[in-house]
């Protein structure tokens, strides 16, 4: 019958530090409990108190739903009353974590609890109906409720298509979600040597949550690309909609591209403090920080993504964002410095470039043919290559004269390879 009749919730102890992690670099600014570790023990009751109540609901036979965050909008999330009644996510079976999206002085609740998603599922699942009544209308009958109610709707991860799928994330406009969370993040690495250091013991604590500062960068980094070139998709039946896919809207992709260029692909701040970094390594972050924003730009610039824009720029109306317009925007944001009279580029941004014109370099190695990406990637090279010969002209700094010459040096290797073949 798919009823459940016995199972099990096992808890292993690493969540402890788990609980610790999310919430110190997610919510603390908004908790005093939680702006120096340890965290009390009541406070590691109510995340544990989360967890478990999550994995209960796999118990009654309830799989992730990760569409579910994205149905509050950034004003219920920052509601105190909306978040006490409704929690912070319609399902505690999101990966929503905790409230990232509030800001200090809001009094919005920070952690998820069970929500109308879940009373809506445990009745559906588990109803009992009298036998003169017909089960199978009546659960229809409930359905019905998610055609036009966002909050009770049902989706697994599917965030390089989905963006309202993704893990991780909270809100109807992650744009602005993120916007929000990366506040969050400048307040806690403001306070990140303070918070984790005490007289007399050695820096783990810190080089920690360092870490895990910088992973929930690349998280809230990664729920914004997927807005690029990304659908919404409801799960509509024949006779429900006209259509199941809907392409983000053009306007939006734009703000996420927008927000990526000014945020992601500039040089994070938060991480190269010289108080922070002077305590963790010798060797700086450099490489680190590269890793992160080569993901962004790996993320935004590939085959399935272009091919998706471009499909639904010829399939549907008009206004659609381009390929063509996300390479003109990245181009703008990446080399914007090329255009200043006594231009300075500094060292994490000369990694980020030379990592761009080689990934552009690369779709031109047995160039696909079932994509437009290789065709986008030569005349991006170009279309630097004249920036870089104008660049030539402006200031003396002999740094930059030399970087200015070496990707020059990389984008010729790379255009002159192909005609000699």
């Amino acid at each position: 019958t798919g009823e459940i009749l016995e199972a099990d919730v096992r808890i292993y102890h690493n969540v402890q530090k788990l609980v610790r992690d999310w919430y110190f670099v997610q919510a603390s600014p908004n908790d005093e409990r939680a702006q120096t570790l340890p965290l009390p023990d009541d406070l590691v009751g109510e995340l544990i108190q989360f967890v478990v109540a999550h994995e209960v609901g796999h118990s009654l036979g309830f799989p992730h739903n990760m569409k579910a965050s994205s149905s509050y909008s950034i004003e219920q999330l920052r509601d105190p009353n909306w978040t006490r009644e409704n929690g912070t996510a319609p399902s505690i079976m999101d990966y929503a974590r905790f409230n990232y999206v509030a800001q200090p002085g809001d009094g919005a609740a920070l952690v998820p609890q069970i929500g109308p998603y879940d009373d809506f599922a445990v009745n559906w699942g588990y109803r009992q109906f009298p036998d003169d009544v017909n089960e199978k209308e009546q659960l229809e009958t409930f359905l019905q409720k998610q055609i036009d109610e966002p909050m009770f709707r049902f989706g697994g991860p599917n965030p390089r298509i989905d963006s309202t799928q993704q893990t991780e994330d909270l809100g109807s406009d992650t744009v602005e979600a993120t916007v929000l969370g990366l506040k969050n993040l400048e307040r806690v690495s403001g306070s990140l040597v303070s918070a984790t250091s005490e007289k007399g013991k050695d820096y783990s604590l810190l080089s920690n949550m360092y870490d895990e500062l910088l992973a929930q960068w690349n998280r809230e980094m990664g729920h914004v690309i997927n807005v690029v070139g990304g659908v919404k998709e409801i799960n509509l039946f024949y006779g429900d909609a006209d259509q199941r896919f809907f392409p983000n809207d053009a306007a939006y992709q734009r703000r996420a591209v927008a927000f990526l260029v000014q945020h992601a692909l500039q040089t994070p701040s938060m991480f190269t403090s010289r108080d922070i970094v002077m305590r963790l390594t010798a060797e700086g972050v450099a490489e680190r920080l590269l890793n992160a924003q080569r993901r962004v730009l790996v993320g935004l610039i590939n085959p399935m993504r272009i091919n998706r824009m471009a499909e639904h720029a010829q399939n549907e109306n008009a206004g659609q964002y381009l390929p063509s317009e996300l390479f003109e925007d990245l181009r703008d944001g990446l080399f914007a410095e090329f255009s200043e009279a006594q231009a300075h580029v500094d060292l994490y941004r000369r990694n980020l470039q030379r990592v761009y014109v080689d990934w552009l370099s690369g779709y031109l190695d047995e160039p696909a043919v079932d994509s437009d990406l290789p065709a986008y990637a030569r005349s991006e090279l170009q279309a630097i290559g004249d920036m870089i010969r104008d660049a030539n002209d402006a200031g003396n700094d002999p740094v930059l004269q030399a970087h200015l010459r070496d990707l020059e040096a990389r984008i010729e290797v790379a255009l002159e390879t192909k005609k000699e073949e």
